[in-house]
């Protein structure tokens, strides 16, 4: 029987490259859904919203001077019942992870929350994430990556959430070799292996790729087929050393409100509003073009 979801309004999150990109430690759904909950937050913010009125009196985001305070109820996460173990296994295990960021300039490591409370028999949760970590959910210079957040959260493991996210938007093939694979999804180096070293490629189909990609074809608007990289592309029984990912765009599971706002984002305000009211709001108002653009929704 399926997990009863929750009734969450859909809605496009966009994640920056940096993240969706970086080396992951092998979170639980559960682990993974708190991080969509703060990404979720983190677009609000990009949109205007102010974090404290964010989502009614059960969900809160407050930034302090260190730390955005996060609140939220745990039907937001775990979808299954209100199992106590379950709640702290979550946050107790999200609370022990790390994002460690490098660039040219700069070297640096934090916990994704912290200072997690779970308030028994009312069902809130609250911890803290880090401004900097926060910063990298925001910043998006680097490339981002857009995907439906209910599609996200109806995934039923951490490896198919992270393969949407990878592959959302995605047009061209992705070679990734089977070492920067692991990392990306949190599998320690040493899994998949036999007792002398070797890659068992045939369990890493089975137990990581295939489960994933199935769970991607059933409901999501964008999933993949792959193949295996050779050493030596010409021996099919050379060492496999990565996966070609070819993504594959599913429109029959396209939230369609969501695929309208995104054609008529591509199209300007000078062709969806009234010439004279964009007129007047371009002279008389001094808006900006960009301005009017971004804005044209509540015009």
């Amino acid at each position: 029987m399926k997990k009863k979801l929750p009734i969450t309004k859909n809605k496009d999150v966009v994640v920056s490259w940096v993240y969706t990109w970086s080396k992951q430690q092998d979170m639980s759904i559960h682990e993974q859904r708190i991080v969509l909950r703060i990404l979720e937050a983190c677009q609000a913010e990009l949109k205007g919203v102010k974090l404290k009125d964010y989502a009614g009196t059960k969900r809160k985001f407050e930034h302090g001077l260190w730390d955005v305070d996060a609140q939220m109820h745990v039907s937001d996460v775990i979808f299954s019942g209100r199992d106590y173990n379950e709640i702290i296994a979550a946050l107790d295990s999200l609370a022990g992870r790390f994002f460690t960021y490098e660039d040219d300039e700069e070297w640096w490591k934090c916990g994704f929350i912290s200072n997690p409370k779970y308030k028994k028999h009312t069902g809130i949760i609250t911890f803290r994430v880090s401004n900097d970590l926060w910063d990298v959910f925001t910043k998006f210079a680097k490339g981002y990556r857009e995907f439906e957040l209910n599609k996200a959260l109806a995934l039923p493991t951490g490896y198919s959430l992270r393969f949407y996210m990878l592959m959302s938007g995605q047009v061209y093939p992705l070679d990734i070799s089977l070492d920067n694979l692991k990392e990306r999804l949190g599998i320690p180096a040493d899994k998949y292996k036999d007792k002398n070293g070797k890659d068992r490629i045939d369990n890493f189909e089975e137990r990581v790729l295939k489960p994933a990609k199935a769970a991607l074809d059933e409901s999501c608007p964008y999933t993949f087929n792959y193949v295996k990289v050779r050493e030596n592309p010409n021996n099919k029984r050379s060492k496999v050393t990565g996966f070609r990912f070819y993504p594959v765009y599913q429109p029959q599971f396209r939230d369609e409100e969501l695929e309208v706002k995104e054609l008529q984002a591509k199209v300007t305000a000078r062709h969806q509003i009234d010439s004279h009211v964009y007129e007047y709001l371009r002279y008389s108002c001094g808006f900006t073009s960009e301005e009017i653009n971004r804005n044209k929704e509540t015009f």
